[in-house]
């Protein structure tokens, strides 16, 4: 199974009075806009600079200049580190632990890292030649495993008391808490992934790029390319969720919703209802709801699911009613022009009753055994079928090498 290893991280330099947390962390690369990125610039120090940089030659140069004047400095020793985020879900405060540490690099065909969403080619290039132009991991890829014992949590609980290296918000309502593991925990943690499987959460175009980056370099069993910057969640910690992403309708196309409605009775049991607490206890992992501003109407597939496809909603509305019942074509679901995505079902009700959007469907999150189902059998979901929140920040570690070659 993957081997787990401390690495000697690079970090800002906290004790610098220019460097202010919530000032240089940012949110994942690929959920920023333009204008996100537009404003986090303004900070001199803020890490899109290097992970969403105008040029690669930029962020080689600027992260060059922030190492030689100590705004990123390095661990004496290797080290793993542990976050604790605490977030809102379901009207109640969770805490989701985690551990920083580098996993070595596998391809998927060796069975012990396992990907469940598809990749794409531009992301991919455009990471690598970041990759290439810094010489490391700017952003970890975000992994989760199954330990029952609870190891990490037990680590996390112990070490909680003592003043965290940072803890800064995140976004309205989350926040983290970063701390450096004392060593005498390394052995246990090194053995937390030893005899277990990894499925990637998030980040699938960043392991694939570490993986074309390290079949491309000198190979050497001390080379640090080996070895993928990576945080671990745990499946069976009450504080990792899986959350639905969502599907907005745009006004690209007009579509007659009592005709679809109609012709998609032969695949499913239709239910309406005023309001979307109407449906309570009703909508199972493979229904979803369809919410066109006047009223909300639940579609419950009536065939039992022929594989474990037919368990995830988005996979349900993607083939027997977006297709089917829509009649929306390969070209026009691929397009982008007339499907958008989001997590927060209050952008949904915006967008549809100020008639931004035509409709929203509202999705039931994908069950943690159907995820690692999926993965097991090699095969992918749908786009944007989950949504692990809160997201991970970029910026609190950076695995760096230089020009280092063995």
């Amino acid at each position: 199974m993957p081997q787990f290893i401390p690495l000697q991280f690079y970090h800002y330099n906290w004790l610098d009075t220019r460097i202010h947390s919530e000032k240089v962390i940012s949110p994942p690369y690929d959920v920023l806009s333009p204008n996100d990125k537009t404003d986090l610039a303004v900070e001199e120090f803020n890490v899109v600079h290097i992970d969403s940089p105008p040029s690669y030659e930029e962020a080689s140069l600027k992260i060059n200049t922030w190492i030689s004047n100590s705004i990123l400095i390095q661990d004496h020793a290797p080290f793993f580190y542990i976050m604790a985020t605490d977030y809102k879900g379901e009207n109640i405060t969770k805490t989701r632990w985690g551990i920083y540490g580098g996993m070595k690099v596998h391809p998927f065909e060796d069975k012990k890292v396992f990907p469940h969403e598809q990749t794409y080619s531009k992301a991919k290039n455009d990471r690598l030649k970041l990759m290439k132009a810094t010489h490391g991991q700017l952003s970890p890829i975000f992994g989760i495993y199954d330990d029952p014992a609870l190891i990490i949590e037990t680590i996390g609980r112990q070490i909680q008391n003592d003043p965290p290296l940072i803890c800064f918000t995140q976004e309205s309502g989350v926040v983290n808490r970063i701390w450096r593991v004392p060593a005498h925990h390394n052995q246990a943690v090194e053995n937390l992934i030893k005899d277990k499987k990894v499925f990637i959460a998030d980040g699938h175009h960043r392991y694939e790029t570490a993986l074309n980056y390290k079949n491309m370099m000198p190979k050497s069993k001390q080379a640090p390319w080996n070895y993928v910057f990576v945080y671990l969640s745990n499946i069976s910690s009450p504080g990792l969720e899986i959350f639905p992403y969502h599907r907005i309708i745009s006004n690209k196309k007009t579509f007659d919703w009592k005709q679809i409605i109609k012709k998609a009775e032969i695949d499913f049991y239709i239910m309406s209802a005023d309001k979307l607490s109407g449906f309570a206890g009703r909508q199972r992992p493979d229904s979803f709801v369809l919410y066109s501003g006047k009223s909300f109407v639940l579609f419950t597939p009536k065939s039992p699911p022929q594989d474990t496809f037919f368990r995830i909603g988005a996979y349900v509305l993607d083939k027997l009613f977006l297709r089917k019942a829509m009649e929306l074509s390969d070209g026009e679901l691929a397009s982008g022009k007339y499907i958008s995505y989001t997590h927060e079902l209050d952008n949904i009700f915006s967008k549809v009753d100020s008639r931004e959007a035509q409709a929203g469907f509202i999705l039931k999150p994908v069950p943690m055994d159907v995820l690692q189902l999926v993965c097991e059998t090699g095969n992918v979901m749908p786009r944007k079928s989950t949504f692990f929140y809160p997201k991970l920040p970029t910026g609190v570690l950076f695995h760096l090498w230089g020009n280092k070659i063995s």
